[in-house]
């Protein structure tokens, strides 16, 4: 069979055809292979990057693994990537999204430090339960501060707003800044109130059972849950605490976000801040893909209605 090879490479077509009597179409079918089966080698270093990412990051699919791989320098196709996982039959389940509702008019960001928002999420542990009070910025995804804490009075709340202000305040211009809550008692109370008009913050709140329209801070407390928490048996206090530490710096530092083109927050805000060039192509692509978003939509309603109007 090498020997046939050999000569395979050194004749032309049409001769080799003649000498063997193996038809040409067949001779051309097999080059093709030959060549795709070329192209589609992935370097061995390259494959155990995918799967050690994979191992370490459990909650990371195809496209946050080709994030991190991106990140770290290395050139592949995210195809590649999807083909690597599936073949060690790594891939997630497909997550089906929610239907959402109509959100009224909220404030939607355009640039850093134009909305913030904050919420409580519950830690169990097996000593009990602790209070994750965070602050996040809903245009560059960066989670600005917290408090973890063994209460969760409006005091505790102020805490993380605070901290966030100072962090902001430095180099920022926070004139237009608007930090959203829901309607629970720590935002309401009247130290937390005062506090935000006392920075100058315009404090929107949410209707009351509308989670959705608090969707940065309910997703980024759901990736909490998913890519730290449950991964950890946590005994006490100290453990949570020390996972919390973790956490925001990898949350920020490492972990790719797909509305930000799958940058870190970090990077993110450092190419928003330098680049001009890169804020008007990012808020291009924004634009975009929020029409193709609206066009989904109305075709998505009008099968409905045709739907609908079929079975009447």
């Amino acid at each position: 069979m090498e020997a046939v090879n050999n000569l395979r490479n050194k004749l032309s077509v049409s001769r080799f055809s003649k000498i063997t009597g193996i038809q040409r179409s067949y001779i051309y079918y097999n080059r093709k292979i030959t060549v795709k089966h070329k192209k589609s080698r992935i370097p061995e270093n390259t494959i155990n990057r995918v799967l050690e990412i994979s191992g370490k990051r459990v909650t990371y699919g195809h496209r946050r693994i080709w994030a991190v791989l991106r990140n770290e320098g290395v050139k592949i196709n995210i195809k590649t990537v999807r083909r690597i996982i599936k073949s060690r039959n790594l891939q997630l389940p497909y997550a089906k999204h929610k239907n959402r509702t109509n959100k009224r008019n909220l404030t939607k960001p355009s640039d850093i430090n134009q909305l913030w928002e904050t919420d409580i999420h519950y830690v169990s542990t097996h000593n009990g339960m602790y209070y994750l009070m965070a602050v996040k910025d809903c245009f560059s995804k960066r989670w600005i501060s917290y408090n973890f804490s063994r209460t969760c009075t409006a005091k505790d709340c102020v805490k993380p707003i605070e901290e966030a202000y100072a962090i902001r305040y430095s180099n920022s211009n926070l004139s237009n800044l608007v930090l959203r809550t829901d309607n629970g008692t720590q935002y309401i109370a009247k130290s937390f109130k005062d506090t935000v008009r006392l920075l100058n913050i315009k404090h929107e709140y949410i209707k009351k059972q509308t989670p959705e329209d608090n969707g940065d801070i309910e997703s980024f407390h759901n990736s909490l849950k998913t890519d730290y928490i449950w991964q950890n048996d946590l005994e006490s206090y100290e453990d949570a605490k020390e996972l919390m530490e973790y956490a925001f710096n990898d949350y920020n530092n490492y972990r790719p976000h797909s509305s930000i083109g799958y940058l870190t927050p970090v990077e993110f805000e450092k190419q928003w801040n330098i680049s001009e060039e890169f804020r008007n192509k990012f808020l291009e692509d924004r634009m975009k893909r929020e029409e193709r978003r609206l066009k989904s939509r109305k075709i998505n309603i009008s099968r409905r209605n045709e739907s609908v109007s079929i079975l009447h």
